[in-house]
């Protein structure tokens, strides 16, 4: 599954209030068992399956972590950052955030322990800079979308 264990097909489930057996009325799928295989990693998820959990899941983004993992040769095309449009969206980008942060938090840790930072280690935290600030741009938009919910509840 890309992104290690990470379910995001679940979490996009969970987050718009479904049971699986819920879920599997609404995308057409025969059995729960499938839904579970999906979600899980052990089957590929096809585009029109996605496109489905998108719509019934009401979370756009999940279209674009779709095709980004997927299918990796077209991840260079998609924008890195997606601005949220649904609650969905949101929940989303700070499970993406959580992971960019989760991948690199060791690697940071045993570079900057001693103190002394080689030409190697050097060119590993750019590397991990670069993955800290798309996380923080995804936790801003999360939050600036978060912020717009609720705009009027002042």
């Amino acid at each position: 599954m890309p992104n290690g264990d990470k379910l995001y097909y679940k979490a996009c489930r969970e987050q718009a209030g479904l049971t699986q057996e819920q879920a599997i009325t609404l995308l057409g799928i025969a059995e729960v068992a499938t839904l579970s295989r999906y979600e899980n990693g052990h089957t590929p998820v096809n585009q029109e399956l996605a496109a489905a959990m998108v719509k019934v899941y009401r979370t756009p983004l999940l279209a674009s972590w779709h095709v980004r993992y997927a299918n990796p040769a077209l991840a260079m095309y998609l924008p890195e950052v997606t601005e949220p449009i649904t609650d969905g969206d949101a929940m989303l980008q700070m499970e993406l955030s959580d992971d960019d942060i989760t991948t690199i938090r060791q690697s940071v840790k045993t570079i900057l322990r001693d103190g002394v930072v080689t030409d190697d280690e050097a060119e590993e935290l750019r590397d991990n800079a670069k993955i800290l600030r798309s996380a923080a741009n995804k936790i801003l938009s999360a939050a600036t979308f978060l912020e717009s919910r609720t705009a009027d509840k002042k």
